[in-house]
């Protein structure tokens, strides 16, 4: 299986990736300043060094053939919001007051303010950086 429960199974290790993902992402919806600091202070089963995703790392979760969630099918993830966005680190090249956002539904991705309310899905490991930031 490409997810694996770690952490006491309040965390999942994508194998594809070898990011470990929160299980049950919270519920609240924040501007995208509180999204990042959410998840520095997040605890999940005791240790620190959570933080948002980058674009291309949230978008490894997308399965195209799949909406409501736009998951693959044996994810074993919980609390997933399908009404809304979810808030990625990366902030629009051309517009730094947005940042770009997936919504978990439809799979779609888009650039919104970071003054708007969205979801946060905190994750730990990885590059932690974009791919094309300046």
């Amino acid at each position: 299986s490409r997810f694996r429960l770690v952490m006491g199974s309040e965390a999942v290790l994508d194998r594809e990736t070898g990011l470990v993902w929160d299980r049950n992402p919270d519920t609240t919806k924040r501007i995208w300043t509180m999204a990042k600091t959410h998840c520095y202070k997040r605890e999940v089963a005791n240790p620190f060094g959570w933080r948002l995703p980058t674009i291309e790392e949230l978008a490894t979760l997308i399965d195209n053939s799949n909406t409501d969630p736009a998951l693959p099918s044996d994810h074993p993830f919980t609390n997933i919001q399908l009404d809304d966005k979810y808030w990625t680190m990366t902030t629009v090249n051309w517009e730094d007051t947005y940042a770009w956002t997936i919504h978990m539904g439809s799979g779609n991705i888009n650039e919104n303010p970071k003054t708007n309310l969205y979801y946060c899905w905190c994750v730990r490991g990885g590059h932690g950086h974009d791919a094309y930031a300046e």
